[in-house]
C-alpha cells in the first residue's frame, strides 16, 4: 500500500482524496496523503504504480467535461506511441471532483538533463509524429490556417500588454509579428499535419530506465506541423522553463536533437517539416513570450519576484527573462543574422 505517515486530521480530512479513493472503490490508504502541486494539476500517487491527474483548469479554455475527455483522447491517442504514459480510467467530472481525474501510469524517470537527454526527447517525439494522421480529427484543435491561428493566439495575448511593455521589447515583439503577418500573406499556410503534443518543454518528461524519453503532459494536443514540438523543446525560452531541468544546451545541442528526431521519421516527414522548422520556432517563441508579456502585465511583477512563496518567485523570475530584450534577441539571433540556424543544419 502507499505509506501514509501524515498525522490522521492532516490525510484523512481532505475531501479530494477521500472522493478520489470512492470514485475507484479503493480504500483510503491506497491513494497517497498528498498530491504533488503542478501549476495545471494536482499528482495523487495510487498503489499499483498509478498516478491520479487531477484538473485544476483548461490550458484551452475548456469547460471541465469538455477538457477532461480531450485529455483522456489524447493519451488514448498517442498511446501507440509508446512515448507517453497509459491512461486506465476516466474519474467524471462530479461535485465531489469538479474536474474530474485521469487513472494513468505513474511514470518511475528523473527529470531531463541538458543537454544529455536532448537526443531521447527527440526520439520520443519522433514516436508522437510517426502516428498515422486520422481521417476524423475531431475532438483536437485542427485549424484550417495553422499559421494565422497561432498568431492570433500570440495577438490575444499581447493585447491586454501592449501599454505596458518595455519600449525595446515592444519593438521587437512588433517586428516578429510583422515577419508573421507577410508569412502568412504570401507563403502557402497549411504545412503537413502530424498529432504534436504542443506543449513539449524538456520539464514535461522524465527519462526512464534505458535512456527512453517520456512525455508525461499530453492534455493540449493538435494537428500541425512537427516543428511545433520541435521548436517548443528547444527554444532558450523552453530550455529555462522548468527548474527541475538541470544543464543548459549550445547550437550544437540544438542541432544534435534535431538529429535524433530526424533518425527516427521516415524521409517524407523530414521533407514536409524541413521547409517550416525555422518559422515554426519563430512563430512558437511568440506565441510563448507573448504569453510572459501578458503574464507580466496581468501580474505584480516586483511583486511576485520578491514573494516569500518560492515557486511564485520562481516563475516570476522566469517570466521576467522571456520579456527582458536582451533574452528576446539572444533568442531571436537563431534565426536573424549571422549566427542563425539553416533548415538543412537542423533536419539534414
Amino acid at each position: 500500500m502507499v505509506a501514509d505517515s501524515s498525522p490522521p486530521d492532516a490525510t484523512r480530512r481532505s475531501p479530494t482524496r477521500r472522493a478520489l479513493a470512492r470514485a475507484l472503490a479503493l480504500p483510503l490508504d491506497y491513494v497517497g496523503p498528498e498530491p504533488v502541486a503542478g501549476r495545471v494539476h494536482l499528482h495523487w500517487p495510487v498503489e499499483g504504480g498509478l498516478l491520479l491527474r487531477v484538473p485544476r483548469m483548461s490550458h484551452l479554455g475548456l469547460p471541465p467535461r469538455q477538457n477532461l475527455l480531450y485529455a483522456a483522447h489524447a493519451f488514448r491517442r498517442m498511446a501507440p506511441s509508446g512515448a507517453v504514459p497509459r491512461l486506465h480510467r476516466i474519474l467524471r467530472v462530479s461535485e465531489a471532483l469538479p474536474w474530474g481525474a485521469l487513472l494513468v501510469d505513474a511514470i518511475d524517470g528523473t527529470p531531463a538533463t541538458l543537454p544529455a537527454d536532448l537526443p531521447a526527447i527527440g526520439a520520443g517525439l519522433a514516436a508522437i509524429h510517426r502516428l498515422p494522421v486520422p481521417d476524423r480529427r475531431a475532438p483536437f484543435v485542427d485549424p484550417e490556417d495553422p499559421l494565422a491561428y497561432l498568431l492570433s493566439v500570440s495577438r490575444t495575448q499581447l493585447e491586454a500588454a501592449r501599454d505596458r511593455l518595455d519600449p525595446a521589447a515592444r519593438r521587437i515583439l512588433v517586428e516578429e509579428m510583422a515577419w508573421a503577418a507577410d508569412l502568412i500573406a504570401t507563403g502557402p499556410r497549411r504545412p503537413r499535419p502530424s498529432l504534436v503534443a504542443a506543449d513539449t518543454h524538456p520539464g514535461n518528461f522524465r527519462v526512464v530506465s534505458g535512456g527512453r524519453a517520456v512525455l508525461l503532459d499530453v492534455e493540449r494536443p493538435v494537428y500541425d506541423s512537427a516543428a511545433v514540438d520541435l521548436a517548443h523543446a528547444s527554444l532558450p525560452t523552453s530550455l529555462a522553463w522548468d527548474p527541475g531541468v538541470t544543464g543548459a544546451a549550445d547550437r550544437p545541442d540544438i542541432v544534435a536533437f534535431h538529429n535524433a528526431w530526424r533518425m527516427e521519421v521516415p524521409n517524407g516527414l523530414a521533407d514536409a517539416v524541413r521547409p517550416w522548422v525555422l518559422p515554426y520556432r519563430r512563430l512558437i517563441w511568440l506565441r510563448t513570450t507573448s504569453w510572459a508579456c501578458a503574464w507580466a502585465a496581468r501580474n505584480d511583477l516586483a511583486a511576485a519576484l520578491s514573494s516569500r512563496d518560492a515557486a511564485t518567485a520562481g516563475l516570476a523570475g522566469r517570466l521576467a527573462r522571456f520579456v527582458d530584450p536582451a533574452m528576446m534577441e539572444r533568442a531571436r539571433a537563431g534565426w536573424i543574422g549571422p549566427d542563425a540556424f539553416s533548415a538543412e543544419e537542423l533536419i539534414p
